[in-house]
């Protein structure tokens, strides 16, 4: 068993993460940068998981809903890629503004 300061600084680096990886995804506004910040905050919370004791059908289950996010998001990054040309969600918004302004045109 980990000393109760090595415990202590992989729970403070886990929620560190998570915390980093949750400003990552808010504050990008490109969407592939948006998935990677979602990515660290998973990694985060599972360290800290970790850290406090989880059982490790809770850690495999944490693993494989990350890589589920991962594949989902990507499908969907290249999707909005081949749909709009891009991946800045600021170009996506305004073509989306666009269309909608064109289909209430009379």
């Amino acid at each position: 068993m980990a000393p109760f300061w090595l415990a202590a600084l992989v729970l403070a680096c886990g929620v560190g993460l998570t915390l980093i990886g949750a400003v990552a995804a808010w504050a990008g506004a490109n969407l592939v940068k948006r998935l990677a910040g979602v990515l660290i905050g998973f990694i985060g919370a599972l360290l800290a998981m970790a850290a406090l004791g989880a059982p490790a059908p809770f850690l495999a289950a944490g693993v494989a809903l990350m890589f589920a996010h991962a594949g989902l998001g990507l499908a969907l990054i290249v999707r909005l890629q081949e749909t709009y040309g891009g991946v800045e969600s600021t170009e996506i918004d305004a073509e989306d503004r666009k269309a909608e302004a064109s289909e209430r045109a009379p």
